[in-house]
């Protein structure tokens, strides 16, 4: 009885429309055989005047699906939104051809109301009238929900909640209206003229690393900054080239960006050096690079490349679970580990694909990318329950490392450093992007946010918030660099979701990360360090690490810096978020920091030992995620601060820009 209804409706719509398009028609003026006059003068073919509607109609009204009430879970039918999806109306969704889907009662709505009125479209000739041109725009119309419903992609993956919660329109419409970064940012004209100059200092700085790079390495994927030296470490195809070009574009380099898009139409991706590809970094360093390049530039060249290589990244997916492998070979087509030929994989390497394959989705108008990035949710969602004695234990802690073949967890304790960071990073900066619109993403974060401020959070020996290594059974009060993204992360969240709260949360652990940093001489922190938890014993800490404990509230495990972005990162969300100009002048005591310590005729070398800096020693390695992020953040902190808003972009975990204003509504 209700598909009656609902059909009665549709039929209805469509003879309304079809009664007002006859009388508009009817008060056109005709010539002398009665025929309708357009414009005067030369006759308009009329396969021109259909091609033209229906290329406009794919063009504008691919977004009619979710436009209309019906369709939103608002409205006169609002309590009968569970009964227009497929799983209701005749079982399903028909398949027009592959990855095109359409529901039916929406294509009996659009046969209904626009092919009773196609034959209208005969007339020979326009003429310049208001109520004409208010006809051809109800033509367009009408044509362009037939023709957006044949092209638009349907998609489910990832909207319905992890309870069955599917977003309302006034949910969304309210987290809409949460601005992210502040409205308070300096007036003073001296101060602003300084930040000009700081900002033009950084954009030397990556000018001197670049040169380097230009003219020992360009189009190698790294170069080494102490001998010069070409080093192929991302299969060859560029990596530094790739990860570059967003942050080339930001600081206003033409030039340089333009010869490195011209190299960058050079790479073919399906030949390589030979080495099996790290497909998470593969993902983020180059398929991440090439999206957000043309989402800057324009050049449908990036996303043609991008395209091209996610497409090859796609095949590593066809595992029996369809969770990636860690490693695939581009030349044999064969997945392994990165330990060898086992089936491992770490949490951060299976979960972090979401945003790039999200955005890759609504450019290409292809769901397989999104799909294949939701696939895994799905199945570590289907094979694992929380029990406590296992390596799952509590909800939304998940553990590192999980087997491809079963999709279950196999060991590691949850953490928010290397090999888990992204995974958590994803799940609130991909809602964001899909315009709030990923439920289950924002559903799987607040559960995993409830588990990390009860077993991860831990205040230090010098009342300092630390992210530690935990879960139910105990915490280990060891912590790395990694984690440091995570104030920054949560900053993000907290403005996203107005949460007040989670900000104070996320200014304490900004404050403990920035003093790995800060107090340290070089200005520069550690890749690892570890601390004592508040009322713990020191026993078991050796003599030099109670002495640094005293001295600076952690003690340092793995002391030697590789120009890592995250400490810098937070502290660029924070004063993007506060505009308190504070947290601009920690990074630039960073960037001076790495100019005394770090700098050398190769670009910016690793430090050794960052409490005593150069006189420790350097260490040749310069990643790319030196141009794509760390130089970034610096710059973003001190350019005006409507260079990339946080109310208009997100970044994704290796720091490239995606647009918000790329809208979803269900379709691609």
């Amino acid at each position: 009885m209700l598909d009656l209804i609902v059909l009665t409706y549709f039929v209805c719509c469509g003879l309304a429309r079809l009664a007002r398009f006859n009388a508009t028609v009817a008060s056109l003026p005709t010539d002398q055989h009665g025929k309708v006059k357009y414009f005067e003068g030369t006759p308009i073919p009329t396969t021109l005047v259909i091609v033209g509607v229906l290329a406009y109609g794919v063009y504008c009204g691919k977004f009619w699906r979710f436009a209309n009430p019906m369709f939103q879970h608002e409205g006169p039918f609002a309590s009968f939104s569970q009964a227009f999806t497929p799983e209701y109306v005749w079982g399903g969704e028909i398949s027009i051809f592959p990855g095109y889907e359409l529901h039916p009662l929406v294509l009996m709505y659009g046969v209904s109301g626009t092919l009773m009125i196609s034959r209208r479209l005969r007339i020979p000739k326009l003429i310049a009238n208001l109520r004409t041109m208010k006809c051809l725009l109800l033509k367009i119309f009408c044509f362009g929900q037939l023709a957006s419903l044949c092209a638009a992609k349907h998609i489910a993956d990832g909207i319905e909640g992890i309870k069955g919660h599917i977003p309302r329109q006034r949910e969304i419409s309210r987290y809409m209206q949460h601005q992210v970064q502040a409205n308070n940012f300096t007036s003073n004209k001296a101060l602003q003229s300084i930040r000009a100059q700081r900002a033009e200092d950084v954009r030397k700085g990556f000018q001197h690393a670049w040169r380097a790079y230009k003219k020992y390495a360009f189009g190698a994927d790294e170069i080494n900054p102490l001998t010069l030296e070409p080093l192929t470490t991302r299969n060859g195809w560029g990596a530094t080239l790739v990860d570059a070009l967003d942050t080339i574009h930001i600081m206003g380099l033409h030039d340089e960006f333009e010869e490195a898009a011209e190299k960058v139409r050079q790479i073919d991706f399906e030949k390589n050096d030979g080495a099996p590809s790290k497909v998470f970094e593969t993902n983020i360093r180059y398929i991440g690079g090439l999206i957000s390049a043309f989402e800057l530039s324009g050049n449908r060249m990036f996303l043609k490349q991008a395209t091209s290589l996610a497409d090859i990244m796609l095949e590593a997916f066809d595992t029996s679970t369809g969770i990636p492998w860690q490693m695939w070979n581009v030349q044999t087509g064969t997945g392994s580990s990165e330990a060898g030929p086992s089936t491992l994989n770490n949490l951060a390497e299976v979960g972090s694909y979401q945003l790039e394959f999200f955005r890759l989705s609504q450019l290409t108008h292809d769901p397989s990318y999104h799909k294949a990035a939701q696939r895994v949710f799905d199945v570590i969602l289907d094979n694992n329950e929380p029990h406590k004695g296992t390596p799952y234990s509590v909800p939304g802690l998940y553990p590192v490392f999980l087997d491809i073949k079963t999709g279950k967890f196999i060991s590691g304790k949850p953490n928010l450093g290397g090999g888990s960071d992204s995974f958590y990073e994803y799940l609130i900066k991909t809602w964001a992007l899909s315009g709030f619109r990923l439920q289950r993403n924002l559903d799987l974060w607040l559960e995993s946010l409830r588990s990390i401020k009860k077993y991860i959070l831990s205040r230090g020996s010098d009342q300092r918030l630390y992210m530690a290594v935990g879960d139910d059974e105990g915490l280990d009060s060891i912590s790395d660099t990694f984690t440091c993204f995570f104030p920054g992360t949560l900053a993000l969240a907290s403005r996203l979701l107005n949460d007040n709260e989670t900000l104070g949360i996320a200014h304490d652990l900004l404050m403990t990360s920035y003093n790995t940093f800060s107090s340290m001489p070089t200005h520069i922190g550690p890749e690892n360090f570890g601390f004592l938890s508040e009322g713990d014993s020191d026993s078991d800490l050796s003599k030099s690490q109670r002495a640094e404990i005293k001295k600076y509230g952690f003690y340092l495990d793995h002391p030697y810096y590789l120009m890592r972005p995250e400490v810098i990162e937070s502290v660029f969300y924070f004063y993007r978020i506060t505009g308190d100009e504070r947290y601009a002048d920690w990074i630039w005591q960073i960037w001076q920091g790495i100019k005394d310590n770090c700098a050398v005729d190769g670009g910016y070398a690793g430090l050794r030992d960052v409490r005593i800096g150069r006189r420790g020693g350097l260490i040749g390695k310069q990643e790319s995620f030196v141009f794509s992020e760390t130089f970034k953040y610096m710059y973003l902190a001190f350019a005006t601060p409507d260079v990339i808003s946080l109310d208009d972009y997100i970044f994704s975990t290796e720091g490239h820009p995606f647009k918000r204003s790329t809208s979803f509504n269900g379709t691609f």
